[in-house]
C-alpha cells in the first residue's frame, strides 16, 4: 500500500485533497433554483458617452495604467540589479581563480 502511495505525484493527491475539501462547502450552499428569481437588467442598445455615466460604473484608467507600468518597471529594476549582483559575483571569482593560476 504504501509503495502504491510513493508513485502517485504529490500535486495529484493535493488535488485530491482539496476535492474533497471543497465537497462539504459546495453541499451547503443553497440550491440555486430553490432561490426566487429576479429580473435581469434591460439591456442596453446603444452607445452611452462615459459622461453620462453614474460614478459608481465609472473606471478611471489612468492610475491603474500608472500602477501597471511602475510594477512593471519596479520588477525590470530588481530583475537587472539580480543580474548586476550576479555578474560581480562571478568576475570577482574570476579574479580569484586568475590569482590562483599564477601562483
Amino acid at each position: 500500500m504504501m509503495r502504491f502511495l510513493k508513485i502517485i505525484p504529490t500535486p495529484v493527491v493535493l488535488l485530491v485533497l482539496w476535492m474533497g475539501a471543497l465537497a462539504p462547502m459546495q453541499a451547503a450552499q443553497p440550491d440555486p433554483a430553490s432561490q426566487p428569481r429576479t429580473a435581469p437588467p434591460a439591456a442596453q442598445n446603444e452607445y452611452v458617452p462615459l459622461s453620462e455615466l453614474p460614478p459608481d460604473e465609472q473606471l478611471p484608467a489612468v492610475p491603474l495604467v500608472f500602477i501597471a507600468y511602475g510594477l512593471i518597471w519596479l520588477a525590470v529594476l530588481v530583475y537587472v540589479i539580480t543580474i548586476w549582483r550576479r555578474q560581480s559575483a562571478v568576475a570577482k571569482e574570476l579574479e580569484i581563480l586568475k590569482r590562483q593560476l599564477r601562483s
